[in-house]
């Protein structure tokens, strides 16, 4: 059932806000850097490289230069036979297909590399629900707030009001992109943010019932 809403499209972050991706992304993370003899940090701390470029997470461990480049093609080719695995959080299919079906034109602005974005997003049934799959490219230079705004600029090419959007995510990366985009950010509370990191959003989200009234309609 469809509502009056302030928003004229809806952005939907992937990992930690549509799927609990968590488990597939640190086991990479650990198998990558365990092969070089590294030591990981236990999983909880692992929590903060779900969400933001491959890039960053491995300078954040302490890489650099050409071995930073390895890592996270390593990481990729690992990713790439699991990827599929991870569900969607309970009830997200439905805040989806919801806006969708109220007629918000909806998209994806993930830091996944599109193509599995996409490929993600079929597998769990919801592929037709989105008007546009957006993610990063597969250079450093790929992040949250260049996906945005190609996300926008592929909405607005299709000729739909790109007018007052909103970001929906779970981590600081998320708030940063979006703030970097000149966009509203919601938070959601079931992904994998740390105390604070949400404390800009606009609202904050507990329920998926809860995000689709924020958004304007009920589930």
């Amino acid at each position: 059932m469809s509502a009056e809403t302030q928003f004229t499209c809806v952005l939907f972050d992937v990992d930690g806000t549509l799927v609990d991706s968590a488990p597939a992304v640190i086991h990479c993370f650990n198998t990558v850097l365990s092969k070089r003899g590294v030591t990981t940090p236990p999983a909880n701390a692992m929590r903060k490289y779900v969400g933001p470029p491959l890039w960053w997470s491995f300078a954040d461990l302490g890489f650099e230069g050409e071995i930073t480049k390895e890592l996270v093609d390593e990481y990729r080719a690992l990713y790439r036979t699991i990827f599929l695995e991870p569900p969607l959080f309970p009830r997200m299919d439905e805040v989806v297909r919801g806006a969708h079906n109220a007629g918000i034109p909806v998209a994806t602005a993930t830091s996944k590399q599109e193509p599995l974005a996409l490929a993600q997003m079929e597998h769990l049934g919801i592929l037709d629900a989105f008007d546009v799959i957006a993610g990063a490219t597969p250079g450093p230079g790929s992040s949250k707030a260049t996906v945005i705004a190609d996300a926008l600029s592929r909405l607005s090419a299709k000729g739909m009001d790109i007018s007052r959007p909103v970001l929906i995510g779970d981590s600081c990366w998320d708030v940063e992109g979006g703030q970097q985009a000149g966009i509203d950010v919601m938070g959601v509370s079931w992904g994998y943010a740390k105390d604070g990191d949400l404390d800009e959003c606009i609202a904050i989200a507990h329920t998926p019932e809860e995000l689709a009234r924020l958004l304007g309609f009920t589930l």
